[in-house]
C-alpha cells in the first residue's frame, strides 16, 4: 500500500495499486498548477484508490472539461483528482514511499519551460502518446523590458518582477515536494521590493509548517497555485519559477537538499548537487 498527503496532512489517502507509468508533464496547466516545471503523474483506478482524511475539504478548480486541478484549501498542495469518468491522477511529489513504478516519458514538451532543460534519454512527446489534444491556453507573457511577469492558473492574481534574479535553486526537500507535489521546486531569489502584486493579493494565502523557521507556501486560493512569497524577515522574495509568464534570463543554477530526493526521480542535468543548503 502507498500513502500519500498534502504538505499540512489535512487531506490524506491510500493506493493499493498504481496503474501506468511515470509522466512527467510540462504542459502550461500543470506549471501553473504545480509552480514548478513539471508535475508528475501516474494514475490508479477508483477501487484501488481510498481518501482517509480531508475530502470534504478539497478545492476543485475546473482547468479543463477533462481535467480538473484539485488542492488543500489550507496548504495549497496539489492533491489527486478524478479524470473525466477514469482513473484517479495521483500527484507523486506528495507519496510517502517509493511508488516503484518506472519514468515513462515527458508529455507536452511543446510547451516546456524555456528555463529548464530535459536531459535524460525518456521518449518526449508534444501531447499525450499516441493522441492529439491541445489544451487552450492563452500566453500572458508581456515581455516588457526591465520587468518578469507571472500569474496563477486562473489568473486571478498576478505579479510583477524588476529586480535581477540573484540565484535559482531546484529544491528537492521534503516540504517543498509536499507543496508543489512535484519532483522538485524551482525557486527564483530577488529582493523583497523588487516583487509587486499587481492583481489578487486578497486571493492569497500563507501556510507556514508550525516547525519552520523560513519556510512557507503561498498560493492562490481559486486555483492552489504557488505565487512569490515575501519574506520580510531576510528581505527576499522567493518565485516559483513555475508561475513566470516571461522567460527568465536566470536559470536554474543547482540542485539542493537532494539529500532528500525523491526516490523516483533522476537528475540527469550537470548542475551542481548538494545534500542540503550550500554554503
Amino acid at each position: 500500500m502507498i500513502t500519500g498527503n498534502c504538505l499540512c496532512g489535512a487531506i490524506s489517502w491510500t493506493v493499493e495499486k498504481l496503474d501506468h507509468e511515470i509522466s512527467h508533464c510540462h504542459c502550461t496547466m500543470c506549471r501553473k498548477a504545480h509552480g514548478a516545471a513539471f508535475g508528475s503523474y501516474c494514475s490508479s483506478s477508483p477501487e484501488d484508490f481510498s481518501w482517509q482524511s480531508g475530502e470534504d475539504k478539497i478545492v476543485q478548480y475546473n482547468s479543463t472539461e477533462r481535467y480538473p486541478r484539485a488542492f488543500c484549501p489550507d496548504c495549497g498542495s496539489v492533491v489527486p483528482s478524478k479524470v473525466g469518468d477514469g482513473d484517479m491522477a495521483i500527484p507523486l511529489g506528495c507519496l510517502n514511499e517509493d511508488p516503484k513504478i518506472k519514468n515513462a516519458a515527458h508529455i507536452f514538451v511543446k510547451d516546456k519551460a524555456p528555463w529548464h532543460s530535459i536531459d535524460d534519454d525518456l521518449p518526449q512527446h508534444n501531447s499525450y502518446p499516441g493522441e492529439d489534444v491541445n489544451y487552450p491556453f492563452e500566453s500572458r507573457a508581456c515581455n516588457e523590458d526591465g520587468k518578469m511577469h507571472g500569474s496563477c492558473l486562473c489568473g486571478a492574481v498576478a505579479y510583477e518582477v524588476t529586480t535581477p534574479i540573484k540565484v535559482v535553486h531546484n529544491c528537492h526537500c521534503s516540504r517543498c515536494r509536499k507543496a508543489r507535489a512535484a519532483a522538485h521546486a524551482t525557486n527564483g531569489f530577488t529582493s523583497i521590493d523588487g516583487v509587486k502584486i499587481i492583481k489578487g493579493a486578497d486571493k492569497l494565502k500563507i501556510f507556514r509548517p508550525p516547525d519552520a523557521k523560513f519556510f512557507s507556501q503561498v498560493f492562490c486560493t481559486e486555483c492552489g497555485s504557488g505565487m512569490p512569497r515575501l519574506d520580510e524577515s531576510r528581505g527576499i522574495a522567493i518565485i516559483p519559477y513555475g508561475s513566470l509568464d516571461d522567460a527568465p534570463e536566470h536559470t536554474p543554477d543547482d540542485h539542493i537538499f537532494t539529500g532528500s530526493k525523491a526516490t523516483w526521480y533522476e537528475i540527469a542535468d550537470d548542475l551542481p548537487q548538494f545534500e542540503e543548503m550550500p554554503g
